[in-house]
């Protein structure tokens, strides 16, 4: 193999960091026939390397690495621009791969591993057949050991060393290259954005400012709900049926407030409890199933299409049919947010009545009011005679409050059970 001069090359480190102040000498060589190509070219007639032994505990190697399919077919080329002529002048290049490998184990290393191999060896055989006393007195040893200490490398602030010297130049190589480390709050923030709910104002002052209507329903439905069947039924003190718990225990209180945006609202929390409960499982439960559209239309039609179109584009899938999990949620957080905006009071509500419209478990639907910020608590004394719940009736009631700062479930972290190594 000779020296290698006036060629250029163009060199890659894939997951490795190169120290900018080595210098990499050349070496080349001609290439054995059943590689070389038909063409009397340089650079297809011989074999490039580049090499360095300057590092202390890698050697950095490049060589060319033939890939299958077109790669190999790519030429490399290098530009050199002349600044004083201005001119441009393509060269071609070799294309070369560079690699570290660490140096070989030290020799006062390698004797140490043999002793401790040995010592082990002698132990085990020791443990084995030997006298009760050389047995205990093995596994005094054995619990008093202190591991024998390698060759280490010290930290640049003088810190007690912890790394061998092959291991410490990886490290540092590992650490120059890799990416940041994503930190468990970024990790956190992350999960919350791809959650199936509504995207909550984090920044908001006030609980009402959380999940402002225009975001749960949108100002163009807003503008297509018609109420004025409900405000009249109220005026005449008429009882409002609905085919909702929920809906039908507030709605009176809701309209004598006056407030219209949050009347439609209700409408619109009615019109996706219905949406919901027209769900079927779907094949081999896997989902939940929508009606075709001829069907929704035909069991939604005092909506109008264009608003039971709308709520199948929001929630369901792109093929309007089966539901999977995320979907699901995705809907029933939508509805319980809704429930804490329309509710008359302070922003929190009595989840008996929704969880009865839904057939949900107490613990799911406990689970979703968790999932949009939500405390769910036992109903103080106040609101149980405020609502005339005796105590034996209120143990199946839970009361789902949206107060600031928000509490949102945090990601489970999977613990080491004790005694296990």
């Amino acid at each position: 193999m000779s020296s290698a001069a006036n060629f250029l090359y163009a060199a890659s480190t894939p997951g490795l960091s190169f120290p900018p102040d080595l210098t990499l000498n050349a070496y080349t060589k001609p290439r054995t026939p059943n590689t070389s190509s038909t063409g009397k070219s340089p650079v297809t007639t011989s074999e490039h390397i580049l090499h360095t032994p300057a590092h202390p505990r890698i050697d950095y190697t490049g060589r060319e690495e033939e890939g299958g399919g077109t790669d190999g077919l790519l030429s490399h080329y290098i530009g050199v621009y002349d600044p004083q002529s201005g001119d441009l002048q393509l060269m071609r290049a070799r294309k070369l791969v560079l690699r570290g490998s660490p140096r070989s184990i030290p020799t006062e290393v390698e004797q140490e591993t043999k002793a401790a191999t040995d010592r082990a060896a002698r132990s085990t055989l020791g443990l084995t057949f030997g006298t009760k006393k050389s047995k205990r007195a093995i596994q005094n040893m054995t619990k008093n050991a202190i591991s024998p200490s390698k060759k280490k490398v010290p930290a640049e602030d003088g810190s007690q060393p912890s790394l061998d010297p092959v291991a410490a130049a990886v490290i540092s190589s590992m650490a120059i290259a890799a990416p940041t480390v994503t930190s468990r709050e970024d990790l956190q923030a992350a999960i919350d954005e791809t959650k199936p709910r509504p995207n909550p104002n984090l920044d908001a002052e006030a609980p009402m400012d959380v999940y402002p209507i225009d975001q749960l329903v949108g100002p163009g439905i807003l503008r297509q709900l018609a109420v004025k069947d409900w405000q009249d039924a109220v005026g005449q003190k008429e009882e409002i049926l609905t085919k909702s718990r929920f809906v039908s225990h507030r709605i009176q209180r809701v309209v004598a407030e006056g407030n219209v945006r949050k009347i439609k609202t209700m409408r619109y929390l009615l019109l996706l409890i219905e949406w919901h409960n027209l769900l079927t499982p779907g094949p081999k439960n896997r989902g939940l199933r929508l009606p075709d559209r001829a069907q929704l239309r035909e069991k939604l039609g005092k909506w109008g299409s264009e608003l039971v179109d709308s709520v199948s584009r929001r929630f369901a899938p792109d093929d309007y049919r089966t539901l999977n999990k995320w979907h699901l949620d995705n809907l029933i957080t939508h509805i319980c947010a809704l429930c804490i905006t329309v509710e008359p009071e302070n922003f929190l509500t009595d989840i008996y009545d929704i969880r009865e419209d839904l057939k949900l478990d107490n613990k799911d639907v406990k689970k979703y009011f968790k999932e949009i910020g939500c405390r769910v608590v036992a109903p103080t004394e106040k609101e149980r005679a405020k609502w005339g719940l005796a105590k034996a009736e209120a143990a199946s009631h839970q009361v789902a409050k949206l107060r600031l700062p928000l509490e949102f479930p945090k990601m489970r972290v999977m613990q080491q059970p004790k005694g296990r190594r």
